[in-house]
């Protein structure tokens, strides 16, 4: 179903985020103090998350016990309220951070501490799109192409966060949000068509050295006072794609299409298919939703939902009508 041309609003001060991070960790030890540029990348997270509208206050949720204290005192050198709680049970060590700061209204995000490049104007306009649509939140237009790490970052309703904490089990516990993809069908929620730039095959997730120091060059390069957008981040690695290869031959031990079965995933599309979906342009998202900017996303031979499908070797987009079947290319801008 295609939605009605709106403009979401964000809503100021509207969400509580929450930063699970430890300092232990088997591919690269203590990279929440690691350095990039001056700071540490638990201090670039909190930076960058200082920048959104719509989060009204930003908690950090690490572990109990010994070898955290470079991480805690941190924390308090940058006024973030520090919780502790389970290092494996994440679910528990987050609730423990929500029960304590929630405040009726709020919307819930979850923050990665291995996303330093996290997107505050992505979160703005995912936190806008759901609260103005009030959805319990919001899922990428996606087939099995996720977007660049981060950027369909949505919040959680209150509601929803409830149901993760109260019945996730196993695997769900070291992974919030496991419990509520296999669970899709019970929520109202609705999907975004992510710009096109946010499909790039880009490796933005901290686990190794390689990650580290492809993100020091990123920096390096960046000279104001202000943190860089994801997209600058974005068109900075299209133009030196000697720097985004550094790290491409790295992969991710969980995420989205490699912690679920074919059955599951499969479920999902079939679900997607009665969702509304938001329109975006390939710039902004929240951007006036026109007729003929629907024409442009839309499958040519039957008028369905094209959905990302994969990125080329070229940066082109590869989707598929969620209808029909049909494929089409989107082109990417040579820089």
């Amino acid at each position: 179903r295609r939605s009605e041309s709106r403009r979401p609003v964000t809503v100021k001060n509207s969400i509580l985020a929450v930063v699970c991070a430890r300092q232990t960790g088997s591919r690269l030890p203590n990279k929440v103090m690691s350095t990039i540029g001056s700071m540490p990348v638990i201090g670039h997270i909190l930076l960058r998350l200082e920048q959104s509208d719509a989060i009204r206050k930003t908690v950090l949720a690490i572990p109990e016990g010994k070898g955290q204290d470079m991480l805690k005192m941190f924390a308090v050198e940058w006024q973030t309220p520090v919780i502790l709680g389970p290092e494996h049970d994440v679910v528990a060590r987050f609730d423990i951070a929500v029960r304590k700061h929630y405040q009726p209204g709020d919307y819930i995000l979850r923050v990665l501490s291995d996303q330093p490049f996290v997107d505050w104007e992505v979160i703005d306009n995912m936190a806008a799109i759901v609260q103005s649509r009030k959805w319990d939140f919001a899922l990428p237009l996606s087939f099995s192409e996720d977007p660049v790490y981060g950027g369909g970052n949505s919040p959680w309703s209150f509601r929803t966060w409830n149901a993760i904490a109260q019945n996730s089990r196993n695997d769900e516990r070291e992974h919030p949000g496991m419990w509520l993809r296999r669970n899709l069908g019970k929520w109202n929620y609705g999907l975004v068509d992510l710009p096109h730039w946010m499909y790039r095959p880009y490796r933005l997730e901290l686990d190794t050295q390689k990650d580290l120091e492809m993100f020091r060059m990123i920096q390096a390069a960046w000279n104001e006072e202000r943190p860089p957008l994801l997209r600058w981040i974005v068109q900075f690695l299209d133009r030196h794609p000697n720097i985004a290869a550094m790290n491409a031959d790295i992969h991710e031990k969980t995420g989205t299409y490699t912690s679920f079965t074919q059955q599951e995933i499969q479920e999902w599309h079939r679900d997607y298919a009665e969702r509304e979906i938001v329109w975006s342009e390939t710039g902004m998202l929240g951007t006036m939703q026109t007729q003929e900017m629907r024409r442009r996303f839309a499958c040519e031979k039957c008028g369905g939902a094209l959905m990302a499908l994969t990125v080329t070797s070229k940066n082109d987009l590869l989707t598929r009508c969620a209808r029909c079947g049909e494929k089409r290319t989107f082109y990417s801008e040579r820089p």
